[in-house]
């Protein structure tokens, strides 16, 4: 195909397109007519009806009526041009900000993977040495005032049962500087009110001598510590 031929071809298209254009432009054109001319019959006799001159609404020409809607079409594009670039805009801002306070996570190092041994053989498992993270809960040992204390409470509560005539609990109570040994505890030994009493270091046990020999207090029949 010659190239005066191809050129024929793309002015025909042209002309058709044009035309098809024009023709869609003249039946647009005659409908906004219609429409104005409809508005102005409304127009005619609402001021008739209230006896006020009748100003009809100017018919444009085609040329007039189609440059304005594509003066508008101008400004519609550009109001959209307008707001794509803003959030351009906004985006490379947002994305600037980000990556000036990103910051870099912490490197972890991995931690070796453990096997289990399978029968038949294999590789040994590897467990980490057990720790105990709690503190020791034994009970403590406590001093010669705290069990001194702790005897005193017992002559004031249970003098009666002991055989005293009054509560010798307000009365001296002498630490002896010696420990004994009771029933595997170690135990201060005090004297009071004629009588001698061991008292275990962790309060766990009070004792009196009787006949030689270390007695747990006893009363109603039930040990006053166990």
């Amino acid at each position: 195909m010659s190239k005066e031929t191809k050129l024929a071809k793309k002015e025909a298209k042209a002309a058709k397109k044009a035309a098809k254009a024009e023709k869609n432009q003249a039946a647009a054109y005659d409908k906004l007519v219609k429409k104005i001319e409809k508005k102005n019959a409304k127009l005619e006799k609402k001021a008739n009806k209230k006896n006020k001159p009748f100003v009809p609404l100017e018919i444009p020409t085609q040329e007039e009526a189609f440059a304005a809607t594509a003066s508008g079409e101008s400004n519609a594009k550009k109001i959209f041009e307008m707001i794509v670039l803003i959030l351009l805009i906004a985006y490379l801002g947002y994305f600037c900000y980000m990556f000036a306070n990103f910051t870099m996570p912490p490197f972890v190092k991995a931690q070796p993977e453990t096997t289990t041994v399978e029968e038949g053989g294999g590789t040994p498992a590897e467990y980490d040495r057990y720790e105990n993270i709690h503190e020791v809960t034994t009970s403590p040992d406590y001093s010669v005032a705290d069990a001194k204390a702790y005897l005193k409470q017992v002559l004031h509560d249970n003098w009666k049962t002991l055989g005293y005539s009054s509560d010798p609990s307000g009365g001296s109570i002498n630490y002896t500087n010696n420990i004994t040994k009771v029933n595997n505890a170690d135990c201060f030994v005090f004297t009071a009110g004629n009588k001698t009493y061991a008292v275990s270091m962790k309060l766990q046990s009070c004792y009196l001598l009787k006949n030689g020999k270390y007695t747990p207090l006893t009363f109603h029949q039930d040990n006053y510590l166990y």
